[in-house]
C-alpha cells in the first residue's frame, strides 16, 4: 500500500502540472513489467487516473495484464447518473485496450437494487466484461457477483470454453450450467462458492477437464457429487452448517491432498467412498458416516479428524474401518470427541506404528477423557511428539480432572514413553494435566523439550513440576495464556502469552 500511495501521490502532482519530466522519465526507464506489477496493485479507478498523466502512463495503462475491477459499493449505492457514469468508464477503458493480453481479472461487484432497467443494465455490462476478457485471452479470472435473489444469470459458457484460462473463482448465489457437450479445457484451478450444481458439473470435471489440479467446493448446493479425475491432485468440500449433500464419491489416482466438512442431521442417508492411493493430507471435519468406502491411504503422512457422533450411528465396524484406512499415517491431530468415538468399544488395535506426531484437542483432560488418552498411546508405541491442546473455558466450569496421578500413568506401561522427544501439554482445570506432565518429565529418557501451556491460576502448581524438573534432562519452558489471546503454534491454534 506504500507503494500505492507514493505513486498517486506522483500522478496527482502531475495531474496539476508539478514536475512532469521527472515521472516521465522514471517510469520511462522502468522495465514494463516492473511497472506493470506496480500498477497490479490499484485499483481500476486509480489505474484509469494514472493513464491521464502522460503518453506514457497511457500505454502502460492500457496493457497492464492484470484488472482488478473492485472497490464499487459506495458507487453502488450512489445515484443512478454516478452508476452510469462509473459503467460507461470501465466500458470505454476496455475498449481502448482492445485485444492487449489479459493475464489476470478480478471482479467484485454487487448489483444495485433499483429499477429493473438500471439492474438489467448492469448485469449486461458485467457479462460484456467477462466476454472481453476471454477475448483477450484471460488466464485467471476471479467472479464475486453480488445478484438479487429474483434476478437470473446465466454465465457464458464463453469462460468453459476458453483456451487460455488456467484458473477460475466464482462466488456467486446462482446456478452455474456447464457445457453439456465435451469439449476439452485448460483449467488447472477450480473454486466455486455459494453457487448450485448439478450432475452434469461432474460429469464435465470428469470428462473435460483433463489438466485440472484443484477443486475447491465451498457451501455448494448440490445433492451427489462423484468426482473421476486422472489429473486431480487436491479436493475440498467445506458446508460449515448443515448440507444437503447425500454421496461423495472421488476416484483420483493422483489425488495427494482432501479436505472435507461436513455437516448433517442424520448419517443413515449420506455415504462417502475414496479412492485416492497417493493420498497424503487429509482434513475430515464434520458428522461420522455409517456408509462410508475409504480404501487403504498408504501412502497418507498427515491426517485432521474432528468428527461428531451423531445420536443414531452405532455401527463400530465404520469406526474401525476409518483406523485402518489411516494407519499408515505419520502425524495425526484428532478432536477428544472423534478419539472417544473411535475408541468406544475399548483399547484401539495397534494400528499406528509409524505415528511420530500425536495431537488432541480436548475441552479438558476430565477424568473420563483419561482411558481414551491411556488407549490412543498404548496403540502408538513409536510416538515422538505428543501436543495436548484444551479449551481454557473449562478453567471456569471446573469439571472432574483430579483421579490420575503420575503412578497410575506410570502402572500403564506405555511403550511410547521410552521414544518420546517433545510434548506440549496445555493445561486447564484440575491436576490431570500436571500429572501427565510429571509422568513424562520423570519417565520419559529421551525427552529433549516439555513446553506447558497454563493461566495465572496454575502459578501454585509449578512447585510440584520443578520438582519433577530436576529428574529430567528436558528443557522446560512456561508460557502463560489468557482468554482470547489466540496464538499460532505448531500445528493448532492455542492460547499464549502476548
Amino acid at each position: 500500500m506504500e507503494h500505492k500511495s507514493k505513486l498517486l501521490a506522483t500522478t496527482s502532482s502531475e495531474a496539476q502540472g508539478a514536475c512532469p519530466e521527472r515521472t516521465n522519465d522514471r517510469f520511462s526507464s522502468m522495465p514494463d513489467e516492473v511497472a506493470h506489477r506496480i500498477l497490479s496493485l490499484l485499483s481500476i479507478l486509480d489505474l484509469i487516473r494514472f493513464g491521464t498523466v502522460s503518453k506514457r502512463c497511457r500505454e502502460l495503462h492500457l496493457s497492464t495484464p492484470s484488472l482488478n475491477f473492485d472497490e464499487f459499493n459506495n458507487w453502488n449505492k450512489s445515484s443512478y447518473s454516478k452508476q452510469f457514469k462509473l459503467l460507461n468508464s470501465l466500458d470505454r477503458f476496455l475498449v481502448l485496450r482492445r485485444d492487449s493480453k489479459i493475464q489476470q481479472f478480478r471482479i467484485r461487484w454487487s448489483l444495485a437494487y433499483g429499477k429493473g432497467a438500471s439492474l438489467y443494465n448492469e448485469l449486461y455490462r458485467v457479462v460484456t466484461w467477462i466476454h472481453m476478457a476471454v477475448r483477450c485471452n484471460v488466464e485467471v479470472l476471479d467472479l464475486e457477483l453480488g445478484i438479487p435473489e429474483t434476478t437470473e444469470l446465466e454465465l457464458p459458457s464463453c469462460i468453459f470454453l476458453c483456451g487460455s484460462l488456467r484458473s477460475l473463482s466464482v462466488h456467486c448465489n446462482k446456478i452455474l450450467t456447464v457445457p453439456s457437450s465435451v469439449h476439452s479445457t485448460n483449467l488447472q484451478y477450480l473454486k466455486l462458492t455459494n453457487v448450485t450444481i448439478d450432475e452434469g458439473f461432474c460429469k464435465w470435471i470428469s470428462c473435460s477437464c483433463k489438466s485440472i489440479k484443484e477443486l475447491h467446493l465451498e457451501h455448494v448446493r448440490v445433492e451427489n457429487i462423484t468426482i473421476e479425475c486422472s489429473s486431480l491432485e487436491s479436493f475440498s468440500f467445506v458446508f460449515s452448517s448443515h448440507s444437503d449433500l447425500c454421496h461423495l464419491s472421488i476416484s483420483c489416482e493422483k489425488l495427494e491432498a482432501m479436505r472435507i466438512n461436513w455437516r448433517f442431521d442424520s448419517p443413515s442417508s449420506r455415504s462417502f467412498k475414496v479412492f485416492a492411493p497417493n493420498l497424503k493430507y487429509l482434513k475430515w471435519t464434520g458428522s461420522l458416516l455409517n456408509n462410508q468406502n475409504l480404501g487403504n491411504f498408504m501412502c497418507l503422512e498427515t491426517a485432521e479428524i474432528f468428527l461428531n457422533h451423531e445420536a443414531d450411528n452405532n455401527d463400530f465396524g465404520n469406526v474401525l474401518e476409518l483406523l485402518c484406512s489411516i494407519r499408515r499415517v505419520k502425524v495425526l491431530l484428532l478432536s477428544g470427541e472423534t478419539a472417544k468415538v473411535l475408541l468406544r468399544e475399548g483399547s484401539m488395535p495397534a494400528l499406528f506404528d509409524d505415528i511420530s506426531y500425536l495431537g488432541v484437542h480436548m475441552e479438558s483432560l476430565v477424568d473420563d477423557m483419561v482411558p481414551t488418552m491411556v488407549s490412543l498411546l498404548r496403540g502408538m508405541p513409536n510416538l515422538k511428539t505428543l501436543y495436548v491442546k484444551c479449551d481454557p473455558s473449562f478453567l471456569i466450569q471446573k469439571p472432574k480432572a483430579c483421579g490420575f496421578n503420575r503412578e497410575f500413568w506410570k502402572s500403564q506401561n506405555l511403550a511410547f514413553i521410552d521414544h518420546l522427544k517433545e510434548a506440549t501439554i496445555e493445561l486447564s482445570s484440575g491436576n490431570n494435566g500436571m500429572e501427565l506432565v510429571r509422568y513424562m518429565l520423570e519417565d520419559a529418557k529421551n525427552l529433549k523439550e516439555m513446553v506447558i501451556l497454563h493461566s495465572p491460576e496454575h502459578s501454585t502448581l509449578f512447585q510440584v513440576v520443578n520438582e519433577s524438573k530436576r529428574k529430567s534432562a528436558a528443557r522446560v519452558v512456561f508460557q502463560e495464556y489468557k482468554a482470547n489471546e489466540k496464538r499460532e503454534l505448531g500445528r493448532f491454534n492455542i492460547y499464549v502469552k502476548k
